[in-house]
């Protein structure tokens, strides 16, 4: 082995090992990448920089290398190779930086070589030097070393040769003796210890917004020089505070008060690797115990202890302390994969800052300045910390998206709290600095496994990904298996978007039925697997090829949708009733700057093509015309934004092609309030957290991808594959409502009568106890309503509509815009048919309308052409509306956004004959019942009081009769 190392090879270590084993499970994986990009200022003289990168590949040969087997070995071989091997490649774009960068993410050969890449990417306004190596050849320490001699290659200077091989060999050796000799038993013997008896994982909650980019910081330069002094008054280093903090930080996050925290330590031991280009670099699972009574300083000092005594025994690799400690397989990477916490000096023994140097040549010199790291390390969370010449920086990447941006941002937001707390009062006790934070929401769950019977258990893989679309979804982290979609609080306008975004994400079409049917997050994860290996999935619907807006003008015109279409033709009709604005209203936690509101309410229009579209009439036709970008400028209120929204809605033009406007003011209770008025033209209830997660990500001026836009949705609407998958759905439908009745309730309706809304009045834990596992929240609902309409009109049979989302089979799930449709749902009720027999009955009914829902219904209304009621819209005496308010609470910017919407504010409660509005604040389920005038004064109360006490006392119905059934009375 001797020879060969000191000549074309060299054996590798445990964890060099481990990523190549890694590799071979998934080659296209990014992970263990590393890109160094560095943007260029001033001219960069190409023959130049092709004759550095030759040196430098001389003196650095094992970036020319491939991974190789020999006997039962493992090496990186570079014989047979030259710098020839690697060129530097020159690209000219026009895109952005961002967009430069992620299409330059190529995973590496580890087979072939060689396992580095130079290239020089130039565009528009920008130029870039980008130099990507496999971190089986480089650690992060490496990084000054390499561009310290690329710099001094591309000046002229003539770098010495390579050097010996023999300690890299010789690291490699000790890291194997250490994993399985006996010279690394009192290493295995203290991380066994050190790691013993940790308590069921409780990790951090997973979000459902996930961030495009990292979240970079800057540290103020007089927090860290107080945070230094803090650290000499107790012994510590500045290292030891700030992981200190994030140990803090992490403990208000998750709930858990033993916690890991894994951080690199650089593993040059031997005074011949200290300025070596190679891998070195271990990682160290450091645990604390977070106790309520034990103050920063007792916190510092324990945790100097535990990280001094890790880094005594660090010469054992990673792999093979978390198989000492018994840490293996998905519950051990629970506990120790969750936060790395790096830190890097980039000034260390005043040598080259990798964040801002120079590279000098023949004809002058460029500035280099290194972006932020980019790399994918094998932990959920990370968090960097970079000591620069130009100041500190923290660096807060989500790498899988698990996480999501608000968490990130959340805890990076706390993190600094905790941070300057512990210089201002550092013998506050940690109960009393957790007290200080704003609260977050933590729920925890044991994982298990769970079999099922008729289907095999899902593959990890599949149950992970699966549960990462219903956390996006549900807003619900840390899922076991066992979970049941109607369990954590998913209903049935839920389904669509969950259905649509496994479809996207997976490849898998399911329908609702079978969710309904096999509602655990195992069982679905188990039919995804089952649909993969039976290929029976569908095929999507045909998208336009314009997503990116390429192409698009302001003054280009476009057919409205059917559902704007019949807003419009409402709003003519009867304007008296047709107020189709969505007011929205958030009580501020934190300050919300009205300069950076209205500048991210431009961008914001700008974007979303949607926000700036006129609607006009040509020749009897709605079509709809983009028009140019516009400043909506926030208005203020006092005393709460009810007069404003009126004011708001009445302003609304659809002409005029501004159809959102926003007010910053103050609530009756003082605190300051956020209020949006959208006209329905332009939003839906379901696009309304999409609104929000880009109103957010435009406050804080972040960098992002074109948006999707409207009009790509009804394109495909009105393609010929939607036409088609229209037609056949309202065929199908119209053969589910023949023969059944237009109208529910009496023939005449009373005129002059005045309208109203009541409150149901539903018991405060009703939500907990509609929670089943094999029926819906809304199929309860549906049942509960036309049990309590057959009862108060006295039909056997009738019908109701839904209003329910229609995103084109879900390819158009993240697209600003409204897209719902109206299904009709049809309830038969014979005399003896029981509650429990008419939720049966009801849950197929909606089943099929849902799997159905592409039928428009103006064409359901024209093919089933039902006999007319003046003042009455056929199907729609009755509207059964659902509303779903998650993630209607977020963050914008640093400010938390509270809905004030749960109050069930509906402005079409009297469109219709009866509007019945379900809806969620917290844990509590609300409803509403509005009437419109003459159909149904003065026994509003009294179907209200009905409906209500058929669903608090749902459960205990299910043998008794429909029809001359009276729920009991409240107790």
């Amino acid at each position: 082995m001797d020879t060969i190392a000191l000549n074309t090879a060299l054996p590798l270590s445990v964890t060099q090992e481990a990523m190549w084993v890694t590799w071979q499970f998934d080659p296209a994986k990014w992970e263990h990448v590393v890109p160094i990009a560095l943007e260029v200022e001033g001219e960069l003289e190409l023959p130049r920089l092709r004759a550095a990168v030759a040196q430098l590949l001389e003196r650095h040969p094992a970036l020319l290398g491939r991974v190789v087997r020999r006997d039962e070995d493992v090496y990186l071989d570079w014989s047979g190779t030259s710098p020839q091997s690697v060129p530097v490649i020159e690209r000219t774009l026009r895109c952005s930086r961002e967009e430069a960068l992620a299409a330059a993410r190529v995973p590496f050969d580890l087979a072939a070589g060689p396992l580095a890449r130079f290239e020089v990417l130039s565009g528009p306004d920008w130029t870039l030097l980008l130099i990507t190596v496999h971190h089986i050849t480089i650690d992060g320490a490496s990084t000054p070393v390499l561009l310290d001699d690329l710099r001094r290659a591309y000046a002229g200077e003539q770098l010495p040769p390579a050097e010996t091989l023999v300690p890299l060999a010789e690291h490699a050796r000790r890291s194997r003796a250490a994993a399985d000799g006996a010279s690394g038993e009192p290493l295995r013997a203290y991380w066994r210890e050190a790691l013993g008896a940790l308590p069921a994982a409780r990790p951090l909650p997973t979000g459902t917004d996930r961030a495009d980019a990292p979240l970079g910081l800057a540290v103020d330069a007089e927090l860290t020089g107080r945070l230094r002094e803090l650290a000499r008054a107790n012994r510590a280093t500045y290292f030891i505070v700030t992981l200190g903090a994030l140990f803090v930080a992490l403990h208000h996050h998750t709930g858990s008060a033993d916690l890991v925290v894994s951080a690199p330590y650089h593993g040059r031991d031997a005074p011949e690797l200290k300025h070596r280009v190679g891998f070195f670099v271990n990682v160290l699972p450091f645990r604390q115990r977070i106790r309520p009574t034990d103050r920063y300083t007792d916190l510092l000092r324990e945790l100097r202890t535990t990280v001094r005594d890790g880094l005594r025994q660090g010469a054992l690799p990673l792999p093979s302390i978390l198989r000492s400690a018994g840490l293996l397989g998905p519950d051990g990477r629970q506990q120790t994969h969750q936060v790395v916490f790096e830190y890097w000096d980039s000034r260390v023994d005043g040598g080259l800052d990798v964040f801002d140097f120079k590279m000098t040549g023949e004809h002058g010199t460029c500035s280099m300045r290194m972006h932020d790291a980019m790399d994918v390390p094998d932990y959920r969370l990370t968090v960097m910390l970079n000591e620069r010449s130009d100041g500190n920086r923290m660096l807060w990447k989500d790498a899988d998206g698990t996480v999501g941006e608000a968490r990130t941002a959340a805890l990076a937001r706390d993190y600094l709290s905790v941070l300057a707390d512990m210089v201002a009062a550092p013998e506050r006790t940690l109960a009393e600095a957790v007290a200080l934070l704003p609260k977050v929401a933590v729920r925890q769950k044991a994982a298990a496994r769970v079999a099922l019977p008729g289907l095999p258990a899902a593959s990890p893989e599949t149950l992970a990904a699966v549960a990462a679309v219903w956390t996006e979804v549900l807003r619900v982290p840390d899922l076991a298996p066992e979970d049941t979609f109607f369990g954590i609080g998913g209903h049935s306008l839920l389904a669509p978007p969950l259905l649509a975004r496994l479809k996207e994400r997976l490849g898998v079409k399911l329908t609702v039925r079978n969710l309904f049917e096999r509602p655990s997050l195992g069982e679905v994860a188990s039919m995804v697997d089952d649909a993969r290996r039976r290929a029976a999935q569908a095929s999507p619907v045909p998208r336009s090829e314009q997503g990116d807006g390429a192409g698009v003008t302001a003054g280009d015109t476009f057919p409205a949708s059917r559902f704007q279409e019949a807003i419009w033709l409402a709003e003519r009709l009867d304007p008296a009733h047709a107020r189709y604005h969505i007011p929205l209203s958030w009580r501020v936690r934190g300050a919300v700057d009205p300069a950076r509101l209205r500048a991210a309410l431009a961008r914001l229009t700008e974007r979303h093509e949607i926000l700036r579209t006129r609607f006009v009439d040509r020749d009897g036709r709605l079509v709809q015309e983009i028009g140019a970008p516009w400043q909506p400028e926030p208005a203020t209120f006092n005393g709460g934004p009810a007069q404003w929204f009126e004011q708001a809605a009445a302003d609304f033009r659809p002409a005029d092609g501004r159809l959102i406007a926003a007010a910053l003011g103050t609530g009756a209770d003082g605190e300051q309030v956020l209020a949006l008025c959208v006209h329905h033209l332009v939003l839906d209830g379901e696009s309304v957290p999409l609104l929000l997660r880009e109103l957010d990500r435009c406050y804080r001026a972040e960098q992002l991808p074109p948006a999707p836009q409207y009009r790509e949705l009804v394109q495909s609407q009105q393609s010929g594959a939607g036409r088609e998958l229209a037609a056949a759905d309202v065929e199908h439908r119209a053969a589910a409502l023949a023969g059944a009745p237009s109208t529910v309730g009496p023939e005449r309706l009373t005129p002059g009568a005045p309208s109203g809304t009541v409150a149901l009045p539903l018991a405060a834990d009703l939500a907990e106890r509609l929670r089943d596992a094999q029926v819906s929240q809304f199929t309860i609902l549906a049942t509960a309503l036309a049990a309590t309409l057959h009862r108060w009109s006295g039909q056997s049979d009738l019908t109701f509509g839904v209003p329910l989302a229609d995103r084109a089979g879900g390819d158009f799930a993240e697209v600003l815009g409204p897209c719902l449709n109206t299904v009709v749902l049809r309830s038969q009720c014979a005399p003896g048919t029981t509650v429990g027999e008419l939720l049966r009955e009801t849950r197929e009914r909606v089943l099929d309308a849902f799997d159905h829902r592409s039928a428009p219904f103006d064409e359901l209304v024209r093919r089933l052409r039902p006999a007319r009621t003046a003042g009455r819209t056929p199907y729609l005496d009755c509207l059964l509306n659902s509303v779903g308010t998650t993630g209607w609470s977020t963050a914008l910017g640093d400010a938390d956004l509270v809905s004030l919407d749960h109050e069930l504010r509906d402005e079409g409660a009297n469109k219709f004959g009866l509007t019945v509005t379900f809806g969620s604040h917290g844990e509590r389920l609300l409803g509403t019942l509005a009437y419109r005038g003459g159909y149904l004064e003065p026994g509003a109360a009294a179907l209200a009081e009905d409906l209500a006490r058929l669903l608090n006392h749902f459960h205990d119905l299910g043998d008794e009769p429909v029809f001359g059934h009276r729920a009991p009375e409240e107790s």
